[in-house]
């Protein structure tokens, strides 16, 4: 898992990366998407966040999703037409990294599971795992 983590983190970025950019496409009308497709965006940055820091950082994770949310809406409000950046949409992307970072935490706790054990040491005859 040591070796792919800076795989996790670039496509973590990327991610991220898109998502802001989106944040900033006019989808036509008022600029009122359902509640549901900012948890569903949030999702797959919350499990990226959780396998890029780890399964002891999912504090961190969660933090830097919500944190990613407000930014995004933040970022609305300021530069897009009156009524576009929406708390009610950061709340709802916050519930999304949230479930990205419960399933991101079972997938680690599942690859850990199947792990091999490793002889430490051996102690009077015996292996010590």
């Amino acid at each position: 898992m040591q070796r792919s983590r800076p795989v996790f983190v670039a496509i973590t970025l990327g991610y991220g990366a898109v998502l802001a950019g989106l944040g900033f496409v006019e989808w036509g009308g008022t600029g009122e998407v359902s509640w549901y497709w900012a948890v569903i965006a949030f999702i797959p940055l919350g499990l990226l966040l959780q396998l890029a820091l780890g399964p002891r950082r999912w504090w961190a994770a969660i933090a830097f999703g919500v944190l990613g949310a407000a930014w995004i809406e933040a970022a609305q409000a300021i530069w897009m037409p009156l009524g576009y950046g929406r708390v009610e949409d950061a709340a709802w992307a916050s519930l999304g990294v949230v479930v990205g970072v419960i399933v991101g935490a079972m997938v680690l706790r599942s690859m850990r599971s199947h792990e091999s054990f490793r002889i430490v040491a051996e102690s009077g005859g015996r292996e010590i795992p």
